[in-house]
């Protein structure tokens, strides 16, 4: 990874384990397509259970080394969204320890950037579970094998 923007000058570098959090919106993304995947090749495409499994393993291989680097940058679109705050010439940028006002200022931009990672995480969540559902009724709401339509004689009221 490159230490800084090339446009805009933006220093990518963070504390060790900053870029941790990619790993949960790569295998966030990768969960959830996979699993809308093989919903959409066994429910829509007809394909069988085995096949879809293939596919989806395929996918969840290859996905997440594509998606690596566009995670890292989403997190780190998250926190520069905001931590707005450039950190000033002295202190860490030279090497020195930031005082008092400047970690007070830092950590509470950090609390608000866990905020809104842990909406986007949310929201990630969310829609696997929609997407479950929507899943789920496929398979067993009506017009499934699982659902049987009543005869509109067995309704009626015996004489």
């Amino acid at each position: 990874m490159e230490p800084s923007c090339s446009r805009c000058g933006l220093d990518f570098r963070r504390e060790p384990g900053f870029y941790l959090g990619s790993i949960y919106i790569n295998y966030g993304i990768t969960a959830l397509s996979t699993m809308a995947l093989y919903g959409a090749l066994v429910l829509a495409a007809g394909w069988s259970a085995e096949q879809a499994l293939a596919a989806c393993l395929t996918v969840a291989v290859v996905m997440p080394m594509w998606l690596f680097r566009y995670a890292r940058a989403f997190l780190l679109a998250i926190d520069s969204s905001v931590n707005r705050e450039p950190i000033p010439g002295e202190g860490a940028a030279a090497g020195g320890p930031l005082s008092e006002a400047q970690l007070t200022s830092h950590r509470a931009n950090d609390g608000q950037a866990g905020c809104a990672m842990g909406i986007a995480l949310s929201l990630v969540l969310l829609f696997g579970l929609v997407m479950a559902a929507v899943s789920l009724w496929f398979v067993i709401g009506p017009g499934s094998a699982g659902w049987q339509d009543a005869d509109p004689a067995e309704m009626e009221p015996a004489d």
